[in-house]
């Protein structure tokens, strides 16, 4: 048998939820980074275990026919997962990506194809920076894949374009000040992160920087070097001093303009602190949810429950056609930040409530509530049973799940088939272009 670093060639048969091509070999798993399903490649192995193994692509032998030059230098960050496969292929493997875990539950409703952009490149509001030092250079970055290694990165073609000037300047002032990247084996440095977020209806900007220390050394210089170039409305100082994987601290301060900026989604307007959850594909949200609204058949008169509400985006969109909307969320900011836009918005048919979904929807029904139409947007994992059933006893007549996980999609339209409901549609949407991630908005009628 081959032993670790001598080259082999394999037949690529499918993707993993990484994106890495999967081949069998000697019964095991062998983890192929940017190869694609039928393509012949010669890799060297390493980490060989008694189920799997992980390969280095040396040569492409049969290319897959829809095979194009990444968009990107920097491939090893495995932030676009796909970017060397055309787009179009791309959408249609997300199609089948929701097929495929459908048909997993013994589900064969037909889906759609998937909505996808005209233009997949500098889509994305919002931007995090890891920073280090290296040799007293300053190394501004995305995490190298699986691992905690800065790559340095002038321009990511998938940010925003004027991303590519804010993190010039901070790379200069970290140069001229002598301003130290953060040390994460020693818990040293002073700058731990960059993150940027942007309005894209607006063009407001924010910039937060998220230090190690209280202090934000040379702030005055930082101020110039970042508002020299304008269109600069929000500058943050947030302070996180723990030995923690989480990019935001407690504590924070304004240094320049406003402590949030706005943005514009379907004639709404929501407001965008650092701490904000918006999601990051503004123009995509905006199919996300227009599908959504379009599968709750709105009348007017409808009392509609949305659980998982962040902060509010669905919440508010449904609002404009519902007679009323109850919003669900454990995230207390996040339920500010709803009643804050829905005020903002002038959409007093709101009423937003905090706590585990799981506790809070049965406690409603317990008082008497109940629900017209149900929107479900839960996290990866899907909803708790709790939910679920919830859901079900209070014969809504339509339920629509916004999922951003098709396997647990899968696993809880099946409980909501044996609860008496009937798929009628189903349409993915691309919201994160080149990556293996793929959103899907369903629609359950009442049987």
């Amino acid at each position: 048998m081959p032993h670790n670093g001598q080259p082999i060639t394999l037949s690529i048969n499918t993707l993993s939820d990484k994106g890495d091509g999967i081949a069998n070999w000697h019964e095991r798993k062998v983890f192929v980074p940017a190869a694609l399903p039928g393509e012949q490649v010669t890799v060297s192995l390493h980490g060989i275990k008694p189920k799997y193994a992980q390969a280095e692509l040396l040569s492409i032998d049969q290319a897959h026919p829809q095979r194009v030059e990444p968009h990107c230098s920097y491939t090893e960050c495995g932030g676009c997962q796909l970017s060397h496969l055309a787009y179009a292929e791309q959408l249609k493997l997300k199609q089948q990506q929701v097929i495929d875990a459908l048909q997993r539950k013994g589900i064969s409703n037909p889906v759609e194809s998937c909505l996808g952009m005209s233009e997949p490149l500098a889509f994305r509001n919002k931007a995090v920076y890891a920073v280090r030092s290296e040799n007293g250079e300053p190394q501004i970055g995305f995490y190298r894949k699986n691992s905690h290694q800065v790559i340095d990165i002038a321009a990511c073609p998938v940010q925003h374009s004027q991303t590519t000037e804010i993190i010039a300047a901070i790379r200069q002032w970290m140069k001229d000040l002598h301003i130290a990247g953060y040390d994460e084996a020693n818990h040293t440095g002073c700058l731990r992160y960059v993150m940027i977020r942007h309005g894209f209806k607006t063009n407001a900007c924010m910039v937060v920087l998220v230090t190690l220390t209280d202090e934000l050394p040379g702030e005055a210089e930082l101020l110039q070097y970042l508002t020299a170039g304008g269109n600069i409305d929000s500058v943050i100082h947030n302070i996180n001093p723990e030995r923690v994987n989480r990019i935001l601290g407690s504590q924070q301060r304004v240094c320049y303009g406003a402590e949030a900026i706005e943005d514009e989604l379907h004639g709404l307007t929501f407001s965008i602190s650092a701490h904000s959850f918006y999601q990051v594909n503004p123009q995509q949200t905006d199919q996300l949810y227009a599908t959504a609204l379009q599968f709750a058949e709105l009348k007017g008169d409808e009392t509609v429950f949305d659980i998982y509400c962040g902060i509010g985006t669905i919440s508010l969109y449904l609002a404009q056609e519902a007679s009323k909307v109850i919003g669900i969320e454990v995230v207390s900011q996040a339920i500010e930040d709803a009643r804050s836009n829905a005020k903002r918005n002038q959409l007093d048919n709101t009423e937003f409530y905090v706590g585990k979904a799981e506790e809070v929807v049965p406690a409603l029904y317990a008082q008497g509530l109940r629900a017209d139409v149900v929107v479900v947007d839960p996290p990866r994992k899907g909803c708790e049973l709790a939910v679920l059933n919830t859901m079900a006893a209070m014969t809504p007549e339509r339920i629509v799940y916004v999922s951003c996980d098709p396997d647990s999609l899968a696993r809880d339209l099946a409980v909501l088939q044996q609860a008496g409901y009937t798929i009628t549609k189903v349409q993915p949407v691309d919201m994160f272009p080149h990556s293996m991630h793929v959103e899907t908005v369903v629609q359950l009628i009442r049987s």
